[in-house]
């Protein structure tokens, strides 16, 4: 008699990850949704205000960890995300914008603006945006 296959046995090879049977799944209701053109132009801000958050979810991505038991890392990284990026609308808008308006002036060239970025990210520090904050 032929075996049915119900799709679960494919993530049950040796080197596949597995679930933790104790992970529950959080919504995290900080949240931003960005466009590609905000989310370049605040990714300089994002990496230097978020650099704990992003470099453990980025470890646990490389040594391959399930996605559904890094919620609390996931988290980590949009709640840090959302609070850079309010803090540079209420506190760096202008630097914001003047990257925006290069980046999209450039789109091949993205070295020559290279002075406005690091205006903003002169201004997220300042302003100790994201894990920064005291």
């Amino acid at each position: 008699m032929a075996k049915i296959f119900s799709g679960g046995e494919a993530f049950r090879g040796s080197g596949a990850p597995s679930l933790k049977s104790e992970v529950s799944v959080t919504s995290n209701s900080n949240r931003v949704l960005l466009d590609s053109e905000e989310l370049n132009a605040a990714s300089g801000p994002f990496n230097l205000c978020c650099a704990k958050a992003y470099a453990q979810f980025t470890e646990l991505k490389r040594i391959k960890m399930h996605p559904g038991n890094m919620t609390k890392e996931r988290d980590a990284v949009e709640s840090c995300s959302a609070n850079v990026y309010n803090g540079i609308q209420s506190s760096c808008l202008e630097q914001f914008e003047a990257v925006k308006s290069c980046l999209g002036d450039n789109t091949d060239e993205w070295a020559k603006c290279a002075v406005v970025r690091r205006e903003l990210e002169v201004c997220s520090v300042r302003n100790s945006l994201g894990e920064l904050k005291k």
